[in-house]
């Protein structure tokens, strides 16, 4: 038996309705979108340099306690379950989705603006 398709993210299956033409939004307002999900990004991952530097916070002392704490807080920061650099990846690989389903209307607007372009070509005077 063939393994199944995973299911399908909730931007994925949105880039696919964009894909049959089940969903439209105007180039204007994809381009706004993406202009977001491109600062959204950048945020998200200057969070994660930050988490990143977490790892290797010292201060917290020479007894047994206070290098445990270190070692919890440091994997909070990245390396351990649920970490902090993890989850922001997470989100950016959302955000990242997101993105591939603005740019299809710029795809479709462009593709309708040169068949438009062809057909005035051919159409028009000679």
């Amino acid at each position: 038996m063939a393994n199944p398709e995973p299911p399908a993210t909730y931007w994925t299956s949105l880039a696919i309705a964009a894909d049959r033409g089940e969903l439209f939004l105007n180039s204007e307002a994809a381009a706004a979108c993406s202009l977001a999900c491109d600062d959204y990004i950048a945020r998200l991952k200057l969070h994660q340099t930050q988490a990143r530097e977490l790892v290797d916070i010292s201060g917290w002392g020479d007894f047994d306690s206070g290098k445990e704490l270190q070692r919890i807080f440091s994997e909070k920061a990245a390396g351990g379950a649920n970490n902090m650099v993890d989850v922001l990846q997470s989100h950016i690989d959302v955000v990242e989705e997101m993105k591939v389903v603005f740019g299809k209307f710029f795809s479709a607007t462009e593709a309708a603006d040169d068949t438009n372009a062809t057909d005035l070509q051919s159409k028009g005077p000679k």
